[in-house]
């Protein structure tokens, strides 16, 4: 995203600039997720534009992904469905044979000093130290997916005073409730690991696991979480309609 200054020297259409001052109230976490952004006829008067120029701006960030309209309760900023994305490659069912979202469990949380690949990823700084997470997902009290996980110690120090029971399942609402960071997108990769064991899954060297890095991004298309996700390739499973 461009900053304040260079975006200046660029001559822009009306609604692009406006588009670009909506962003970067998004950004600076104006609105919660549940509060609808101001209605069109407020920004036009906010930016001194008419209500089309607006609309356009508007129309373009929902097309980015950033926005989603609402029929009858106005436009909201757009929280990603992250609750079943692991889902498309971990099928779960409780014992009726039921879908089901496993339930999170922290097992450890602590500040480490900065990892190099690690910083890297996140595009912070080489010295930059780190949160840690360690995490369980539970199907029937049974680990089914064990989680490690890296954030800026900066930006989450609020995590390190809450206790492991307060922690949410879904954790990117947690991150924007408690520490004001907004995953907006993410990027994963999957790959099958041999020879691997877990603590938590307790597996055996020849069981093969399922392996899904992810890097989950800010409005901006800023890096602020770095996760590996482990789980049982017995349970692998993949499914998408091509239309």
């Amino acid at each position: 995203m461009l900053d304040e200054n260079a975006f200046k020297n660029f001559k822009l259409p009306r609604y692009e600039q406006v588009r670009w001052q909506i962003q970067k109230l998004l950004v600076q976490s104006k609105w919660t997720i549940d509060e609808p952004i101001p209605s069109e006829q407020e920004l036009a008067s906010m930016y001194s534009v008419s209500v089309g120029t607006v609309r356009k701006a508007v129309e373009g960030l929902v097309e980015d992904g950033l926005l989603v309209k609402s029929q009858g309760r106005g436009t909201f900023l757009r929280q990603p469905n992250f609750a079943t994305s692991l889902m498309r490659f971990f099928r779960m069912r409780n014992q009726f044979g039921e879908d089901v979202q496993p339930i999170g469990e922290i097992k450890k949380l602590e500040i480490i000093e900065a990892v190099p690949a690690i910083n890297q990823k996140l595009q912070l700084s080489e010295n930059d130290p780190l949160i840690y997470i360690e995490r369980v997902r539970l199907n029937e009290n049974v680990v089914v997916l064990s989680e490690k996980i890296w954030l800026s110690a900066q930006l989450f120090s609020a995590l390190k005073d809450i206790a492991f029971k307060d922690f949410a399942n879904l954790l990117y609402p947690f991150y924007y409730e408690k520490c004001g960071q907004f995953v907006s997108s993410a990027v994963e990769q999957l790959s099958f690991k041999k020879n691997l064991q877990d603590p938590y899954l307790a597996n055996q060297l020849s069981e093969a696991l399922v392996q899904v890095c992810r890097v989950a991004k800010d409005i901006q298309g800023h890096p602020i979480e770095y996760r590996e996700s482990l789980g049982f390739a017995e349970n692998f499973n993949y499914e998408i309609t091509i239309h």
